[in-house]
């Protein structure tokens, strides 16, 4: 009007209604959101699938959404971010997937919104809280090659237990008495004496076997660390001597002292992943001491498994401290090499600290070999079961009677 220009009005017209209709709203549109996740229950290197569905009773032609990621896992596939325009008639979804690397708990369900109207002047923004928890289990690698117990209990189970009585191992031969049953009846021996002899069988027992994680220190990062690592390996040997019928425990050694009482079957393996879950370092002033265990946590003839990167002096002198009291104690020392380099730069410095510190760590490992234990040396790179089987073959058979 003031220049007489009739299409500079023409544009100003549509401006200025928009500005009008975008201030008149007050409040955001009202919109319902829903969540679905694929599993609550992992394991390590498991994909999780994410399904977000928005609706709401009126249109809503730009709606941004963005679902909050914990920093322990990693959009595989998609993206957890996405712009949607919302029609009543038909909702709005769409899906994106999560790596889960690492073990852990975490919970996902936060939900950041931004829309606008349809002038685009207009930003509303607001939250939405519906936290769903998901739990990450460690890797379980299948084991055989367990170590041998040196003594067994009175239970059924796969151990070859001194005991002479019903199985399916030869022990002695012995004459035949009166009430033997006669499919025990040694012939060949029988023929050769003149006489009949039965065979004498070894019975079949359980075992206790207790699990003791040092947590005093941790080198490397996750999922890759000593720790993470000690952890798969505690998880493998619970699950293949709780499937041997074994009676299996745990212990953190650390800031604290944890404890589960030795038991078996599928509740125990069970209490026993959800109590390696939250496995992690924590500093304290007060140095645990196992003497202050229950009897019932560390029974007399249990075999104590020690997983450690033999970092901290205080967890070798608890071991030697057991040695000392008469349990049988074998030692899976966790290398802290591997780890730690694929932190580092991969320089010329750190590959030459990284020599001296492995050489550092093989005379620890001769000190601790003198003082008594039973070592096997893990590397990262190696299968656990094949670091095992020498223990499997330099362990005797046969337990002696105490």
């Amino acid at each position: 009007m003031l220049v007489d220009r009739v299409e500079l009005f023409v544009v100003a017209v549509p401006l200025a209604l928009g500005l009008l209709s975008g201030g008149s709203r007050h409040q955001p549109p009202r919109l319902s959101l829903t969540q679905e996740l694929s599993a609550a229950r992992l394991s390590e290197g498991d994909r999780l699938l994410v399904t977000v569905t928005v609706a709401s009773d009126e249109p809503l032609p730009i709606v941004e959404v963005l679902v909050a990621v914990p920093a322990m896992v990693q959009v595989n596939d998609g993206s957890n971010r996405v712009v949607l325009d919302v029609d009543p008639a038909k909702d709005a979804d769409w899906s994106f997937v999560l790596l889960c690397p690492a073990r852990g708990r975490f919970d996902l369900g936060t939900v950041y919104l931004r829309f606008w109207d349809r002038s685009g002047l207009a930003v509303y923004e607001t939250l939405q809280a519906k936290p769903k928890p998901v739990s990450v289990y460690p890797y379980v690698e299948p084991v055989r090659n367990l170590p041998r117990p040196a003594r067994t209990q009175f239970s059924f189970g796969n151990n070859v237990s001194p005991r002479l009585g019903e199985g399916i191992e030869p022990g002695d031969i012995r004459p035949f008495i009166p009430g033997d049953r006669t499919r025990h009846i040694n012939w060949r021996a029988s023929l050769r004496n003149q006489q009949l002899y039965v065979t004498r069988f070894h019975e079949e027992r359980n075992a206790d076997v207790v699990l003791l994680l040092d947590t005093l220190s941790d080198t490397g990062a996750a999922p890759l660390s000593t720790l993470d690592l000690t952890v798969r390996a505690a998880a493998a040997l619970a699950n293949a001597y709780l499937a041997r019928k074994d009676r299996v425990g745990f212990v953190e050694f650390g800031g604290f002292l944890r404890w589960i009482n030795p038991e078996s079957g599928r509740r125990q393996a069970e209490a026993l992943v959800e109590s390696l879950l939250p496995a992690a370092t924590h500093f304290s002033y007060v140095v645990p001491q196992l003497d202050r265990l229950p009897v019932r946590v560390l029974p007399r003839q249990a075999l104590v498994i020690a997983l450690t990167p033999l970092l901290d002096q205080r967890f070798i002198n608890a071991m030697n401290d057991l040695v000392a009291r008469g349990f049988d104690v074998i030692l899976l020392a966790v290398s802290p090499i591997e780890p730690t380099r694929r932190v580092l730069r991969g320089s010329l410095l750190d590959d030459m600290a990284c020599q001296l510190w492995a050489m550092e760590w093989q005379v620890k490992l001769g000190e601790v070999r003198r003082c008594g234990l039973t070592i096997a040396e893990w590397h990262p790179e190696v299968p656990l079961d094949a670091v095992l089987a020498p223990l499997v073959r330099s362990r005797p058979l046969f337990a002696a009677r105490r």
